[in-house]
């Protein structure tokens, strides 16, 4: 009796397929430095957005009981309070928008230097072959493939 519920090549291919299926998701999944650094920066930015918004709301209900109960010193220190809290969460957030745009910007050059390095005269194509590999991409025209002048009747 076998310990394998399916005959022994059966299940190296399985195990082989699998080992592929794997390796490619891992492949497609995986994101360039530049790319990488801005979800980060998203994400830092969304977190302080959201504690901002939180504090704000803090500081509106605060607003609203100082003008029901305007007497109470305890309600008008906690106001102070509120406010530096969300001058500092103001703060962080325009410095997480601004790293934010910077890692854009950085993606953004990122992406162009791949493509100027695929329109130089020299790069070739591995999927393209013949008066193909000239092109950068599948619809591109060549120079001898250019319309030039009036068309001729």
């Amino acid at each position: 009796m076998s310990y394998y519920p399916l005959p022994f090549k059966a299940y190296l291919i399985h195990s082989i397929i699998l080992l592929f299926m794997l390796l490619l998701g891992a492949c497609a999944g995986s994101r360039s430095a530049p790319q990488e650094m801005v979800h980060e920066r998203n994400a830092v930015y969304q977190g302080t957005y959201k504690a901002y918004i939180e504090a704000e709301k803090k500081y509106i209900n605060l607003l609203f009981n100082i003008e029901r109960m305007p007497e109470e010193e305890e309600l008008w220190i906690m106001k102070r309070d509120q406010m530096k809290e969300l001058i500092y969460l103001r703060d962080l957030m325009l410095v997480a928008r601004g790293e934010l745009d910077a890692a854009i910007q950085d993606w953004e050059r990122y992406i162009q230097n791949i493509e100027d390095e695929a329109k130089k005269p020299g790069y070739r194509s591995p999927n393209l072959r013949g008066y193909d590999a000239n092109r950068s991409s599948p619809g591109e025209l060549l120079p001898f493939e250019a319309v030039t002048g009036k068309k001729k009747k």
